[in-house]
């Protein structure tokens, strides 16, 4: 009975469905795509040497490398730098690009591969574009940090990541 009615009613049937798969589309675009190609910038300058610091060194890289093209979705362009201040430590993105994605945090992994692996979690991308800064604690050991990811958690993907020579 109701494939009779379908058949009979094409028109009513087709804008049927049209109207439940919108009504399922809306929400999708509105809570995940859209976000997902939100851009922000920011910019910020390297940190100064504390004032108590002791020592008379001023900013030393340590290690650094360039953010990678996954694909087409997921890339990065920019530099990212392990800086020591005095005595504090910081990871810094300078003149970055990166893809957007919804809820994207920064690591510092222990892989080369793109992965996050073994990693120490410094929070939520603060942009987008631009040039900015995540203190690193002293108790990480960057002996063993091998590269940095941004990583999206809500699709458990990378959305790009360097390699820190």
């Amino acid at each position: 009975m109701a494939l009779a009615f379908v058949r009979r009613h094409v028109v009513v049937s087709t804008l049927a469905i049209a109207a439940v798969l919108g009504a399922v589309a809306v929400p999708v675009v509105a809570y995940v795509i859209v976000p997902a190609l939100v851009r922000t910038t920011l910019v910020e300058d390297l940190p100064e040497r504390s004032a108590d610091a002791s020592d008379s060194i001023g900013a030393e890289t340590l290690r650094q490398g360039e953010l990678v093209r996954i694909n087409a979705v997921d890339y990065g362009s920019g530099r990212v730098r392990l800086v020591r201040i005095g005595v504090d430590l910081v990871l810094r993105f300078e003149d970055v690009d990166i893809a957007g994605a919804p809820d994207m945090y920064v690591y510092l992994s222990d892989r080369t591969d793109g992965q996050p692996g073994t990693f120490v979690d410094l929070g939520k991308l603060k942009a987008t574009n631009g040039s900015f800064n995540y203190p690193v604690s002293a108790s990480v050991d960057i002996s063993t940090v091998r590269s940095v990811v941004v990583w999206c958690r809500q699709f458990s993907v990378t959305v790009t990541y360097a390699l820190l020579t």
